[in-house]
Formats: structure tokens, sequence, C-alpha cells
């Protein structure tokens, strides 16, 4: 008992402390502008630093209290008979077909709201792609051209608007295919009919969901695809009766390739998956573990394809290198802004090259590197840039650190609020926690706003635009992208607890997906949302280990 308790102890804190210092690092730089505190000496620094770690441990024992509720709780097991299982198999496609309807039927009146759709994000510079027919890679060409397939549709019939409605509606129907299917997956694992029927409302009602699936960002159909592939290499790996059969393998490797053709940072986190979860199969039969590999070599190699071929067929061009130095030149930019007269005469005429003091002081903002990221000169001489990067950075790394985590900060703080309002906020701007506002396109191929429902549209525009939500205690953590983040990681320390070691491999992409987010221009709901879809899809599973279904891997 002693031991296990300790044990207990020691995963509760593996979740505690860095929530707790998530918290006191957040809170720093909201109020103090620095996770270093206010002062400048040595001195200062070694008191912020201890007052940090006596911060840290302080709120790590409620923080660990609470993980060690949730580590040991639920862990009940549900068997069932070869013929149970067998009539909910038959019976897992009518649940699909039900869940699916009733969360389209439920999405209609925001339809309709919103109707011919939510034409916002980057829906007007995709489209003058599809117009001029001078496609780039900046954004994923398949998401470009299936969009633009819809906008043709539209002006064929005479509107753009009406073809944007049939996106609307043809996007709401993967969608609710998609959430269905994850209801389906639940039910044939035997999770618990209230737990499903609060992820069904969930999928619903919450305003993340129902408008985002009107919305012609990328990050929408992607976020569906991460689901279904997670869930699909789960019951790849996670059980023992299941394996990764001929079946199993082509529907992975079909979503695989649609999920990294929808986001271009998804391959990343997808490469750096693929030795991690092979060591962590280490213990499986040999032949599950080459499967695996098998089908993950070969989904990289038709994306590969697939990739090239859409761009030989389209022409594009290549996208800019500047979403790659995002954080770098948000580094540089505050560097300036913050310390410009502590910088080095000859290093601030070197950085003069690359961010001018012209316009630096006003166009920095700490949490959006776009303003920085379009005018910074980078393409005259790059390895200058890199070195000068480096040299400011050793001058002055407190400041890159505060950059970096700035940037970030919506990912990892749950009571940030600067993701929500980046590009302003209001309902007569359509920023705020979604964007709503209608994009402007060139005359004869406008797409018009008609809402049906005026009143339910001005009743939402309140939660996305006006940020209404924030002030619903706990209720509005659950707009932060940081809980899921969260979640997502008690989700491994608790597997790691309980020795279902096996359970953490669907779960190794999206934390890499999440960490390439870290490099991301800014923090946007849209960025986070599919950890936002398939984290709430992934824990039930803990409360259902239908016939020692999960598997041990030590």
């Amino acid at each position: 008992m002693l031991v296990e308790n300790r044990r207990l102890l020691f995963y509760a804190l593996l979740w505690g402390i860095p929530f707790a210092a998530s918290c006191v690092l957040g809170w720093r730089l909201v109020h103090e502008g620095s996770v270093f505190g206010r002062g400048g000496s040595a001195a200062a620094y070694a008191g912020s630093f201890l007052l940090f770690l006596l911060e840290t441990a302080v709120l790590s024992v409620p923080a660990a209290g609470a993980a060690a509720i949730v580590i040991c709780g639920g862990k009940g097991k549900r068997t069932a008979d070869e013929a149970a299982k067998r009539q909910e198999a038959r019976r897992a496609w009518q649940v699909w077909l039900f869940c699916s309807l009733l969360i389209f039927l439920f999405w209609l009146p925001v339809f309709f709201a919103y109707y011919p759709s939510v034409f916002a994000y980057d829906a007007e510079g995709q489209l003058y792609q599809v117009m001029a027919k001078d496609y780039s890679t900046h954004h994923p060409l398949v998401h470009t051209l299936f969009l633009g397939a819809f906008f043709r549709l539209g002006i064929a019939a005479g509107s753009s608007s009406t073809g944007m409605a049939v996106h609307s509606a043809v996007q709401m129907a993967l969608m609710a295919a998609a959430f269905g299917w994850a209801l389906s997956f639940l039910h044939r694992r035997r999770v618990s009919g209230w737990a499903r029927a609060v992820l069904l409302l969930f999928f619903a009602l919450f305003p993340a969901n129902s408008v985002l699936a009107l919305s012609t960002t990328k990050d929408v159909l992607f976020s569906a695809l991460v689901l279904l592939y997670t869930l699909c290499l789960y019951r790849a790996v996670c059980g023992r009766d299941m394996g990764i059969g001929g079946k199993e393998q082509a529907v992975c490797i079909v979503l695989g390739v649609l999920m990294l053709l929808f986001r271009n940072n998804a391959v990343y986190a997808f490469v750096v998956s693929i030795p991690i979860v092979f060591w962590g199969m280490r213990k499986a039969k040999p032949g599950e573990r080459k499967a695996y590999l098998r089908m993950a070599l070969v989904t990289l190699a038709l994306y590969g394809v697939c990739a090239f071929s859409l761009k030989a067929v389209t022409h594009a061009q290549n996208g800019s290198p500047r979403e790659m130095l995002s954080v770098p030149l948000q580094q540089m930019a505050r560097t300036r802004v913050k310390a410009e007269e502590k910088i080095a005469p000859e290093l601030r005429q070197e950085l003069e090259k690359y961010i001018p003091s012209e316009w630096v002081f006003a166009a920095y903002n700490p949490h959006l590197a776009d303003p920085v990221k379009s005018r910074a000169v980078i393409h005259d001489d790059p390895a200058g840039l890199v070195r000068t990067w480096i040299k400011l950075g050793l001058s002055q790394p407190a400041i890159y650190i505060d950059a970096f985590l700035d940037n970030s900060l919506g990912l990892w703080y749950l009571w940030d609020t600067s993701h929500a309002q980046v590009y302003g906020i209001g309902t007569e701007s359509g920023f705020g926690y979604l964007s709503t506002d209608n994009r402007t396109m060139p005359a004869g191929f406008e797409v018009v706003e008609q809402s049906l429902l005026p009143g339910l549209r001005v009743f939402l525009e309140r939660i996305v635009s006006d940020n209404a939500y924030s002030e619903i205690p706990v209720v509005r953590l659950l707009f932060a992208p940081a809980l899921y983040w969260w979640l997502l990681f008690l989700y491994m320390v608790t597997a790691f607890y309980r020795k279902r070691y096996r359970e953490t491999l669907p779960a190794v992409f999206l934390a890499a997906y999440c960490l390439t987010l870290l490099l991301s221009p800014t923090v946007l709901v849209r960025y986070a949302y599919p950890l936002m879809v398939t984290v709430p899809v992934i824990w039930p599973c803990f409360a259902a280990d239908t016939n020692g279904q999960s598997e041990n891997i030590q």
C-alpha cells in the first residue's frame, strides 16, 4: 500500500508541478510583463526565481491532489461475452447514424443564423488563388481546391453565396458524421451511456463546434481527420482482439494521408511520432510492430506523392519561409522594443537591416507575430539574419524566453484571454474567440450574409465575438485551448500510472502536433481545435476496459 501511495504521489506531482508552474509563469507574464519579475539585477533575478519555486511548490499541492483523484478513479472494468460484443458491433452503425443525424439537426439553426456560411479566416486569399489560377502551398492545396470547387459551383449556379451554402451543408455533414463515428467508437468500447450523452451534447451544443462546422478554415476538416485517425490508431494498437489487420491499415493510411494534406505542420508532428510509437510497441506482437511501421511509412510516401502531384497539376508556388520564423522574429522585435538602449551599437546596426526601427515599435504585438513577420527583411541575407538572432539572444536571453512564452501563452496558461482577442473583439468586427467576419470578394463574386435567424446570430455573436462566455465561471474554462493540452497531458500521466502504456501511443501525434503550435505566429482556437474534439473522446476509454482489451506493454 505504501509503495502504491508513493507511486500515485509521483504521477500526481508529475502533472501537478508543471501545471502549477504554468499558472505562476502565466500570471507573471500577464501582470508583470516578464516571467523573471520586474527586477533587473542579479539579486532581483535570484529572488524572483526563489519566489517562483515557492509559489510553484504551494500550488502544486492542490493541483496534484486534483490530479490524483482523476488518476486513480474510474478504473472499473466492463466485461462482455462474445454474443454481446457481436450485438454491440451490429448496433454500432445505428449509433453512428443516430448521433450524426442528431448533431446535424442541432447545427441546422446555426446554419440558418449564419447563412450562407462563416466566410472568414483565409477564405478570401485562397479563393483569389482559385480565381487567378495562381496557387501557392502557403495554404494546403487540397483545402484550397476543396473550397474552390464549391465556389465555382456557386458561380455556375449564378451566386457565390449558393456555393458557400452548399459548402457549409457538406462540411456540416462530414463533421457530424465524424463526431457520430467517435460516439459509436465509444459505444463499441462499452463506455457508459452518461459519458456518451455528455459528449453528444458537447458536440451538438458547444458553440465552437457548431460555428466552426460552417467556417471556411482548413482547420475544421483537419480536426475531424485527426479525431478519426487517432481513434483508428487506437483500434489498431490498443486491443488484443483488434490488431493491425489489412482493413485497419488501409483506413489508417487513407485518413493519415488526408490529415497530412490538410495541415502543413502536421507532417512534422507525424514524422516525430513514428519512432516514438514504434518504440512504444516494442513488447507487442512482432507482426503488429512491423505492420505499424509499414503503415506509417506508406502514409508518408503516399502523402509525398499526393502533395507533389497536386503541386505539379496546379503549378503552385512554394509558400514563404516567413511562417517558420515567427518565433525568432518575435524574439528579435521584443528585444528591440524592450531593451533598445542595452543593445550594442554594432549589433543594433545589424538588427536594423532586418527589423528597422521605423516600424517595429508600433508593429510589435507580444501575442501576434504577423505584424513583424510580414514586414521583416529576410530574403536579402538569411544567414546574416540567423547570426544576428543568435548574437542578440546571447546578449538578452531573458527577453527571448519572455517573447517565446508570450507568443504561445494561450496554449499553456489556462486563464489566458489573449487568444480570444488577438485580432480584436466585438460583434461589429466579427473578431473575438472565433472569427465570423465576412471577407470581401471582388464585385460579382461576393458572398452575401443573409441570416435567416438573426436573433440566434446575435446570441451566438455575443459568445464568439463579444467573448461573453468569459463572464461565466468554470464554463469559461471549456473555451480555453490550454485546458485540452493539460487534459491530454493528464491522460498520458494517468495511462502510465495505470500501466496501460499502449493507450498513450495514439496520443503521441496529438502531443507532437501541440508542440508545433508553440512555433506558430499566434494562438487561435482553430489551431487547437484538433485537441478540443479528440481529447474528450479518448478520455472515457479509461473507464471502459472491455474484456481486458487494453493490453499493457511493459
